[in-house]
This record gives C-alpha cells, sequence and structure tokens, in this order.
C-alpha cells in the first residue's frame, strides 16, 4: 500500500521517504542539474521558505551536501563551489579506476534486458543534431555510465561514482556543450564520444572483462585529454543553459 501511514498517539508516522530526504534530492538535483549555479551562496531559510517546510530538514540536507562535496563553506556562508579544471581532471583519474572496474564486472554479470537497455542509451548520440541536442545527450550520457555501474553489482562502487558524477555534472554539460557548438574549436566531438561508448558496449556485450576495462579506461583518458587541451574554464555565469 502507498502513502500508508501509522497512527501513533497524535503522531504520524510517513511510510514516504523522510522529509529531511526528500529535501536533499531536491536541492541536489538543482545543483547537479546546474540550475544552483557554481558560486551561487544557499540562504537555509530562503529555501525553507521556497520548499514550505520548516528550516530543521533543510538544515539537515545542507550539513548532507556539505558532506559529500556539493556545497562548500565560505566564511560562514554556504555556497556550490567552484571547481577548479585541476580539481575536476582529478576526480577524472579516478573515474578512470572506477569505470574499468564497473565495465569489467558488467560484461560478466549484464542481463539481456540491461543490455538492450545500454544499448538504446548508445544510440541517442546517433540521433540528428538538434537544438535541444544538449539536454538529450547529457541524460544519456549519464544513464549509460549509471547502468554499467549497477548492473556491476557492488554497491560501493555504485556509491563513488554517484558521488563523482555529481561533483563534476555541470562540466560535463559544459564538454558537451562545446563538442555541439560548431564555433568552440574543439577536436572532441560527438562521433568521438559515440564511438568510445559503442568500444565499451561491444565488449560488454561480448560478455569480454578485459576489452570492456580497457575501453572503458580509453574513454575516460581521451575525457581527460580533451579538458587538459580545451582550457575549459567555467565561470558563474557561463553555467546557465
Amino acid at each position: 500500500m502507498q502513502n500508508a501511514e501509522c497512527k501513533l498517539g497524535a503522531f504520524m508516522i510517513s511510510k514516504g521517504p523522510a522529509l529531511r530526504d526528500q529535501v536533499y534530492s531536491h536541492i541536489r538535483d538543482r545543483i547537479v542539474s546546474g540550475t544552483l549555479e557554481p558560486g551561487r551562496v544557499i540562504v537555509e531559510v530562503e529555501l525553507a521558505a521556497e520548499l514550505n517546510v520548516s528550516r530543521t530538514p533543510v538544515s539537515n540536507a545542507l550539513v548532507m551536501l556539505k558532506e559529500r562535496g556539493l556545497l562548500e563553506d565560505d566564511g560562514g556562508k554556504l555556497k556550490v563551489p567552484i571547481l577548479k579544471l585541476e580539481d575536476v581532471i582529478n576526480l577524472y583519474w579516478c573515474r578512470m579506476a572506477h569505470d574499468g572496474l564497473a565495465s569489467r564486472l558488467a560484461a560478466e554479470r549484464i542481463g539481456a534486458k540491461d543490455l538492450k537497455q545500454l544499448e538504446t542509451y548508445l544510440r541517442a548520440w546517433e540521433t540528428p543534431e538538434r537544438e535541444d541536442d544538449l539536454s538529450a545527450l547529457w541524460v544519456s550520457d549519464l544513464n549509460f555510465h549509471h547502468l554499467i555501474y549497477r548492473v556491476a553489482g557492488n554497491r560501493h562502487l555504485l556509491r563513488f561514482s554517484e558521488l563523482t558524477t555529481e561533483l563534476v555534472s555541470v562540466y560535463r554539460r559544459n564538454t558537451i556543450r562545446r563538442m555541439t557548438d560548431p564555433t568552440s574549436g574543439t577536436n572532441r566531438s560527438r562521433n568521438d564520444v559515440r564511438a568510445e561508448h559503442e568500444a565499451i558496449y561491444e565488449a560488454i556485450a561480448s560478455r569480454n572483462p578485459d576489452a570492456a576495462e580497457e575501453a572503458a579506461r580509453f574513454h575516460i583518458r581521451m575525457v581527460i585529454q580533451h579538458l587538459e587541451q580545451a582550457d575549459l574554464v567555467i565561470q558563474p555565469e557561463q553555467v546557465g543553459l
């Protein structure tokens, strides 16, 4: 039974997610999507009023977000961090190890249904370019990698991947933006990403753990190389989509 509640005296216990967790997820999603852009100061009382909740669940959610690195203390104020390019590249070096292991495990464990879904995410990169390409490609990229981590069957690995994905999300969106902008001057294209993703998919589909790990690590190496060459620096005003 959904939305069931049980009464203990005058106190109502909801079977749904805790209010703190709901507030946390809402703020996290706004940070990851870029709605709350890097550099934005987060005001607890304003968030509580906006969400129509008390300050307690908001305060608890902000503590959780700070612990995950999605908020930082700046002179007594909480703000969305502006990561340096060096920080992002270092996170991708971690991703190289994580993605390689996840792809190896996925090649050993993936079932037919998940393999079909992985192919669907892959094919998004083959669709004709259109005005809203950025969001569609960004979502497909996130889903492609998340599915690999999920079918790897290691909850600790999945947790590490979610953390690094959250921290570099705005940079990932901007990297894809550069690939879909013919005036950006970048030498990395959507076809490069498609080919790298396809190599990962083919290795997983053929149940070849060694090839899957190498393809995943190569993909991240190419991302790091692109970041190092692109002189990619995001200021708060550049983030909005």
